[in-house]
């Protein structure tokens, strides 16, 4: 009998969260450098409150002493290792932890930096392999094609979201192959229907990711950002992702579909005219907790009453992200969760 494949959710027990820390100077230059070093000590204190947290850094000497005290004598540990990577972006380079039988294994999908935007990209195409090395995971077939981390959600019960730009376009995989693509991906995570919406977020520059868009907090319950500004570009969108999301999901999970929705954030723009796709829908989970990215506005507020509401069993933190959207991205873009 051939073992099932199994890409868990999110909110399933996890064993550990991994994490890049930041290095790329041309990123974070000076004071942003200093700022995101700090982010990224809170976050990992945060996380391993829950759960173990494993962190890829260059070299022996690039934490400081003051972030090794930090981190020592976590509940949880934090491991270090030395494993070069050329940007913070986990979610989209990293392994995908998948479930084939009771065994866990590592299965991966092309890397080049959303499209060819931001190169180069080759330490962090080589970090699904580095991961299954350090701990011995078998690897599944490759996935032949271009596709990022954050530009999939699952449920755990084989149903998948994911947006149309993600899959194919400039520099990406070619329309003619899109049949092959998903196909692909539905082996590859055990899936039996995946969800292409039209696209995702304004500005988005990783080709609108699913995870700015829309989340499953539970198999038959999905959370959509929306925005009540109708001048918004991203008005329209997120109606219609809503309405393409409840009628598929009815399909499957007929009246306990549910269907939530979220205001985003407000979408600060850059003085080059570069849009910062700040968005709710970038939380994680760990064990026992949810945390979400806080922008100190009044929306910040409704999105906590609304994830208590959710997960009533979950501690629900709010983490300052506005240091780590001036690069695009939040928490679930920069971490990667390893499941049990």
């Amino acid at each position: 009998m051939k073992n099932t494949i199994e890409f868990p959710a999110e909110w399933e027990n996890q064993a550990a969260t991994w994490l890049a820390f930041p290095h790329n100077k041309k990123n974070w230059p000076g004071e942003r450098g200093v700022k995101i070093r700090k982010f990224y000590i809170q976050l990992i204190r945060t996380i391993s409150e829950f759960q173990p947290v494993n962190v890829l850094v260059p070299n022996a000497k690039f934490l400081t002493l003051d972030e090794k005290f930090a981190l020592a004598d976590r509940p949880f540990p934090v491991s270090i290792f030395f494993v070069p990577t050329n940007d913070i972006w986990i979610r989209d380079y990293g392994p995908f932890f998948v479930r084939v039988g009771k065994e866990v294994q590592i299965a991966e999908t092309k890397f080049n930096a959303w499209g060819a935007k931001f190169p180069p990209w080759n330490k962090d195409d080589a970090i699904p392999s580095a991961i299954a090395k350090i701990f011995g995971y078998k690897k599944m077939h490759a996935v032949p094609y271009i596709f990022e981390g954050g530009a999939i959600e699952v449920n755990g019960d084989g149903l998948g979201i994911t947006t149309l730009d993600c899959l194919v376009g400039k520099n990406r995989n070619k329309i003619a192959d899109l049949s092959k693509v998903i196909k692909s991906l539905c082996k590859i995570f055990g899936l039996k229907s995946l969800l292409i919406l039209p696209r995702g977020l304004h500005g988005d520059h990783t080709d609108g990711h699913i995870d700015n868009v829309a989340r499953f907090v539970a198999k038959d319950r999905v959370v959509v950002a929306s925005e009540k500004n109708s001048k918004s570009e991203n008005a329209a969108t997120l109606r219609e992702a809503k309405l393409l999301i409840e009628s598929w999901l009815k399909n499957f999970y007929g009246k306990k579909a549910v269907v939530d929705t979220l205001q985003l954030p407000p979408q600060r723009k850059l003085a080059d005219g570069q849009i910062l796709p700040a968005s709710y829908m970038n939380f994680i989970f760990a064990n026992g907790a949810l945390i979400y990215p806080k922008y100190k506005c009044a929306a910040d507020k409704a999105a906590q009453q609304y994830f208590e509401k959710v997960f009533p069993g979950r501690m629900v933190i709010g983490l300052d992200a506005r240091t780590v959207i001036e690069e695009g991205g939040s928490l679930h873009c920069i971490s990667k969760q390893e499941c049990r």
